[in-house]
């Protein structure tokens, strides 16, 4: 029964995104509008042709197209997945008293991208509600360590996870200016090697900072001076005066606005990561969940998180 019902779930998100690819005219773009990487989304729209045993779209280097079959099944994906959102409404309006517990984990010191004043306002609205939060700066396992909800910065890498944009954040190589008057300030990133360099060891590649050149995306390997597995104390210490940090702006933003670290390397930034909620498949049971992710991803459009 439940390998069942875990098919039908991946169905319907395999139907989901084939209707995207459709709406969006690309692969590619699919694949920004759900967040996960390109080959995903290839490879469910596969899925799908294998299941139903058919070519759904005609693909190329430069274009794609519907097949005649594409074209019928489109319109009976479309009526599913409405006839699937119309009982989850009605889900809704059968559990408008919500109660139970939720465990939601995000990176430390992230709170000010503006979630947890949508989770606190959530709670106000349904008392009944109870959250546990996990602020760590480490990968979470959210099936073994039981996380209904993750909040994760950066691009994902391709899982069954379900996620859902939630606004974006900048990542800035920073420095005090007692560290640039004696040490001088670098001019390209592979200077950073000669350099004292800050590292966040809870990141998957702390030693391998991104940066970006002619619109490509680049590495630059560095030698850690001080390290910490904890970005706040990171960003701490680049304020004192210890060396350069590469820390998203939600770590850097204050330092920054009091004068103790400034924005270096400026023209080699990301313009913006990604910032998402990750969820189970479940939240197509969980009324609970889904509602507090509507409730958030509402929230940031009318306060336009960015």
């Amino acid at each position: 029964m439940t390998i069942l019902m875990k098919r039908k779930i991946d169905l319907l998100k395999a139907m989901a995104t084939f209707t995207m690819v459709i709406d969006k005219g690309s692969f590619s773009a699919a694949s920004r509008e759900l967040n996960i990487v390109t080959s995903a989304v290839s490879r469910q729209v596969s899925d799908l042709e294998e299941h139903f045993s058919c070519q759904l779209l005609y693909r190329s280097t430069r274009a794609m197209s519907l097949t005649a079959e594409g074209k019928q099944y489109l319109e009976q994906f479309r009526d599913i997945l409405n006839s699937v959102e119309r009982l989850e409404n009605k889900s809704d309006d059968l559990h408008r008293v919500l109660t139970g517990h939720l465990t939601i984990s995000a990176p430390s010191g992230s709170a000010s991208l503006g979630f947890l004043k949508s989770t606190s306002d959530f709670m106000k609205l349904h008392p009944r509600v109870k959250i546990s939060w996990l602020f760590v700066n480490r990968f979470v396992d959210m099936v073994q360590e039981g996380i209904d909800l993750s909040i994760r910065v950066g691009e994902l890498p391709d899982s069954s996870f379900i996620a859902r944009r939630y606004g974006s954040a900048k990542v800035n190589f920073v420095a005090s200016p007692s560290y640039i008057q004696q040490n001088g300030q670098p001019h390209h990133p592979n200077a950073l090697k000669t350099h004292h360099c800050l590292v966040d060891s809870s990141n998957r590649y702390p030693l391998r900072w991104q940066y970006q050149e002619n619109g490509k995306e680049q590495h630059a390997s560095i030698d850690a001076f001080a390290e910490a597995n904890d970005g706040d104390t990171v960003a701490k210490l680049a304020a004192e005066g210890l060396g350069i940090a590469y820390l998203p702006t939600f770590l850097t933003q204050a330092y920054i606005d009091n004068g103790t670290l400034l924005p270096i390397l400026t023209e080699f930034e990301f313009e913006q990561i990604p910032v998402s909620l990750v969820y189970p498949a479940k939240l197509m049971i969980n009324p609970l969940l889904k509602s507090l992710v509507d409730f958030i991803l509402a929230e940031a459009k009318t306060t336009n998180v960015q």
